[in-house]
């Protein structure tokens, strides 16, 4: 956790001494078309410490040089990830008191974006695996013994075990703009779907953004590269999901002998605030997000997502 902080914080001392340089008209010319994403979710800032306790995505994203006004903006990305989920009993070894399993999953995800106009299209492939292989109970385990000097180190007692993940996630948004910048108002509606034998679901999201804010296959807000347009504007989401399966409650969707499995509800509620601003190549979210629970003994959850994406 230290070294994520120093790292956010020399992005952005970084990012400010370089901000006046790409304002000269000469260098807006250039068109950055690779960005590095630093993105961690963590609810130990919430004073809560299980359900989704912790993820780290680190990645890429590239944009491709457009062809013509009419063509679609196209932008790829890669990132190697790591989730963590735990139940509320962190130092119980009776599985009978969890409301949930323990659970690592580390992998990897490969995504393309077409934006154009009004609308964006986004394709991810996930793969990856679950249990001990995934590094989640070591990489827990230390971060309680040495970064918080807690000597309460979670148990890990009957994690789900390890397991191959594949998935394909897909998402649409379509955006109307109510009003324009100074202080601009855009409303999005954005279903997505996910299958596999990660996640099946389907989910529609409506959002609110308001702010300074650039156009969509420009803007922070989808993590577009190749503007330099100064942007500070936040967001409002909310989303529902109707869940068929969920590996990370009821094991692998192929067969999973885990001791603790758990029955997800098939109806979630999803609400998040988001704020966003960039300043000349850095891109800075945060976000609260909360979730209604997942699977019968749980309760609601609220976590912060924080990000910078560097351009270069």
């Amino acid at each position: 956790m230290k070294l994520l902080l120093f790292c956010l914080f020399f992005i952005a001392s970084y990012g400010h001494g370089v901000s006046q340089e790409i304002t000269n008209p000469k260098k807006l010319n250039r068109i950055d078309r690779n960005g590095f994403e630093l993105r961690h979710d963590n609810d130990f800032l919430l004073y809560t410490d299980h359900y989704y306790t912790a993820g780290t995505f680190i990645g890429l994203r590239s944009r491709a040089e457009k062809k013509n006004d009419s063509a679609n903006a196209l932008q790829y990305s890669f990132f190697i990830l790591q989730e963590i989920y735990t139940p509320s009993e962190l130092i119980s070894r009776d599985i009978n008191k969890f409301d949930r399993p323990y659970v690592g999953l580390f992998g990897i995800t490969n995504g393309i974006t077409l934006t154009k106009d009004k609308r964006l299209l986004d394709f991810k492939l996930l793969l990856g695996f679950t249990g001990p292989l995934s590094g989640g109970s070591k990489v827990q385990s230390v971060f309680h013994e040495y970064a918080t000097q807690d000597s309460t180190i979670p148990a890990w007692e009957s994690e789900i075990k390890n397991g191959m993940l594949i998935n394909l996630y897909f998402n649409y948004v379509r955006e109307w703009k109510i009003q324009s910048n100074p202080f601009s108002v855009n409303v999005a509606l954005s279903p997505s779907s996910a299958f596999g034998t990660k996640d099946i679901y389907l989910q529609n999201d409506i959002v609110g953004y308001f702010g300074r804010r650039s156009s969509m296959e420009n803007s922070s807000a989808y993590r577009q590269i190749g503007s330099y347009e100064k942007e500070l504007f936040f967001a409002v989401r909310l989303g529902y999901r109707y869940v068929f399966h969920n590996t990370l409650l009821e094991g692998n969707l192929l067969g999973d002998s885990s001791v603790l499995l758990k029955d997800p509800y098939q109806n979630l509620f999803l609400y998040n605030f988001e704020i966003y601003y960039r300043s000349g190549r850095n891109s800075y979210k945060v976000s609260y997000n909360f979730a209604t629970p997942e699977t019968s003994g749980t309760k609601p959850h609220l976590y912060v997502l924080m990000s910078i994406l560097r351009s270069f």
